[in-house]
């Protein structure tokens, strides 16, 4: 009897510790957001979590239902974005390369997460729990080290100097927009786990997270990045308290905190050239090139409305040859020239690049998608009894409403660090909600049956 009891001991053991090592493993990218100078770290991440997930889903098939209209509509926006690209006449072996997963067809990449974290081989509440824990970690580590070299200047290892910006602070990502896109949604998180959590001294620790973020999303210099970080303020401000009053003096504490960090880190001077069209060469070009790039993307748009020119061809077509558009103006016309240009560029706006490449069928899917995502999390948060689930739902909300506001200056719909960032959020958030409404229903039946 002893022995046996000891083999359960050790079984239940040896349970507990692969289930921390998922949990650790799944929430691993959080780790890894602010590197993108070494892509690679990134896709074995994700690689990894695929082939765990595709593991447990053999050995047994199961999809949270919870999921299932938002994996069906993913589906079909995964099979139109594919036929769009053979239409568009663009090759097999071309899809599977590394620069079109990186660049063009990142999309895939980022949005695949779904797929897997659907596929129940974790607690979701532990996973959530270690891939916050790990973004505040990691996020106020870097911005430490970013804030240091902004003040001595002695290295350029995280800070950057722009003609029009000045010193920025990139940490190990290419661009300062994407540093700064992620970093406004992962303040937002730390805001919402201040605003609600009940602890004195985890509430400190949350403040300081949120106030070391806030500095390196202000050092970032990224303009898009304060807008949509602001819009989801206010959103995030007015779920969490629902009254007028609450609100303002909630956003007036918030904006009094906040400027000696907007003054001391330069922001202000981004901050207002928001609000205005410099004369400076310099500080104008970023705007003009945005200009020109959604002119580009509203004319190829209004070629081909309906189904746009080809997915991933937004790169690949210039003014020089718009006249190899074929099909039916204003109704139809795909380009499917052979030649491919695999690069970060895109239209600087999510929407004028879905709209030019995929038209509104596409767009309409997309938004759709996030959507239903909203929906599910946003009825998830209304009726959750726990402040802990309430707090991991808000965030993902968050993210969701930071990701629509920040897609107009970028095409953060398709960026992998900020959409690897916010798709974990709202995957587990989902999760959450079916693993929290089935234990629900498990207690109700078990009153019923007493």
């Amino acid at each position: 009897m002893e022995k046996t009891n000891n083999i359960n001991n050790f079984s239940k053991k040896k349970d507990t510790f692969i289930q921390i090592i998922l949990n650790i493993l799944v929430a691993l990218p959080a780790l890894l957001l602010l590197v993108n100078n070494y892509p690679y770290l990134m896709v074995l991440s994700i690689l990894l979590i695929i082939a765990i997930g595709l593991l447990f889903f053999f050995n047994k098939p199961l999809i949270i239902k919870t999921d299932s209209i938002v994996l069906f509509v993913l589906c079909v926006i995964f099979t139109y974005l594919l036929l769009s690209y053979f239409f568009s006449g663009q090759l097999v072996t071309k899809l599977f390369s590394y620069s079109f997963i990186r660049n063009d067809g990142n999309f895939f990449f980022c949005y695949i997460i779904f797929f897997i974290l659907a596929i129940p081989f974790f607690n979701y509440k532990k996973t959530a729990t270690i891939y916050f824990i790990f973004l505040f970690f990691i996020f106020s580590i870097f911005s430490l080290f970013g804030i240091l070299e902004y003040i001595y200047g002695k290295t350029s290892v995280m800070i950057q100097t722009d003609v029009s910006a000045g010193k920025m602070f990139t940490a190990l990502n290419f661009a300062h927009n994407a540093t700064g896109s992620v970093y406004a949604v992962v303040s937002l998180f730390a805001l919402v786990f201040f605003l609600n959590e009940p602890k004195k001294k985890l509430k400190f620790i949350y403040l300081f997270a949120l106030i070391i973020c806030l500095a390196g999303l202000f050092l970032t210099k990224s303009r898009g990045s304060y807008i949509g970080f602001a819009i989801a303020l206010i959103f995030v401000f007015w779920i969490n308290y629902r009254s007028l009053k609450k609100f303002l003096i909630s956003i007036s504490i918030f904006v009094i905190v906040s400027i000696p960090i907007i003054f001391i880190t330069g922001a202000y001077k981004r901050i207002l050239q928001i609000f205005q069209f410099s004369k400076d060469v310099n500080i104008a070009y970023t705007t003009v090139v945005r200009l020109e790039l959604w002119k580009k993307a509203w004319y190829l748009f209004l070629k081909s409305p309906i189904f746009g020119i080809g997915f991933g061809r937004f790169n690949d077509i210039e003014p020089s040859n718009y006249y190899r558009l074929k099909g039916f103006n204003g109704i139809l016309s795909i380009y499917n020239d052979s030649n491919y240009i695999f690069s970060a560029s895109t239209a600087h706006n999510s929407y004028l690049q879905f709209l030019a490449e995929t038209g509104i069928v596409g767009l309409g899917l997309l938004i759709l998608f996030w959507i239903l995502c909203y929906r599910i999390i946003y009825r998830a948060y209304n009726s959750s009894n726990s402040i802990y689930n309430k707090r991991i739902y808000l965030s993902a909300l968050a993210g969701i409403i930071a990701l629509f506001a920040l897609s107009f200056t970028e095409n953060y719909m398709s960026s992998t660090t900020i959409m690897v960032c916010i798709s974990i959020a709202t995957s587990l958030s989902i999760g959450l909600f079916w693993q929290e409404r089935s234990k629900t229903n498990l207690r109700l039946n078990s009153l019923k049956i007493n």
